[in-house]
């Protein structure tokens, strides 16, 4: 659905009951979204959903993707106030993986309350959201990496902590977005969270100790008792 180029595309609520009108048109599109898929979330049903006409619906959002649109700009802010928390001054104290684990589960349990919502906003976002919006969070939260990586105590082991910020950020994203679109079978929240933690600390912090497969290892020992046997005496 096209935008239309002189109508904006939402009215910002500038009462409180207005504002709760536009709660319930986002909660009711969300609640859609999760049982029924985005094929579902037609204006006039999420209005029904939410207990407003569609007039009242449209005096705050002109068409479908301004309501996707204020719901992304909600993760957003959601996630930029996870991010504040957990990576501020009051918690450089607290040991490295503590901190990492903190981001990555906090992130998790933000697609996890509603996992269908930021599917649809993964395959959306770049045809609702506005390039400059998606780039300003971006922004926002790499500095908040950043600033937090240059006031840490720990050792850094990367040189360039504003590519390091970047780095860590897109593959954080990348991976975790991945499992929410694909589902991998066997990869479930916790082993995620795990997974991701441990690629931070050795990229980061920890030198990365790799121990031989067993097999390789069988391999190995196999090896070195022929050494023996054959040096042994006949």
């Amino acid at each position: 659905m096209a935008r239309p180029s002189t109508i904006p595309s939402r009215k910002p609520p500038r009462q409180a009951r207005a504002q709760v009108t536009v709660n319930a048109i986002l909660e009711s599109t969300v609640r859609i979204l999760e049982q029924d898929g985005l094929e579902a979330a037609t204006t006039t049903r999420i209005a029904t959903v939410a207990g407003v006409s569609v007039g009242t619906l449209y005096q705050y959002f002109s068409h479908r993707d301004a309501i996707l649109d204020a719901l992304q700009e909600r993760e957003f802010s959601r996630a930029l106030e996870m991010m504040g928390g957990v990576l501020s001054h009051d918690n450089l104290t607290l040991a490295p993986r503590e901190t990492v684990t903190a981001v990555v589960r906090g992130l998790a349990k933000l697609y996890s309350e509603s996992p269908a919502l930021h599917r649809v906003l993964t395959v959306e976002g770049l045809r609702v959201m506005k390039s400059d919006q998606v780039e300003a969070f971006d922004i926002r939260v790499i500095a908040i990496i950043r600033h937090f990586l240059n006031a840490s105590r720990t050792a850094i082991r990367r040189p360039n902590v504003e590519a390091a910020a970047f780095v860590i950020f897109q593959a954080v994203r990348a991976v975790m977005l991945g499992q929410l679109l694909e589902r991998p079978v066997g990869l479930d929240a916790e082993t995620l969270t795990n997974e991701v933690v441990d690629l931070i600390m050795r990229y980061l912090v920890e030198d990365a100790v790799i121990e031989p497969a067993p097999v390789a290892a069988a391999k190995v020992t196999r090896k070195a008792a022929k050494k023996t046997a054959k040096k042994k005496p006949s």
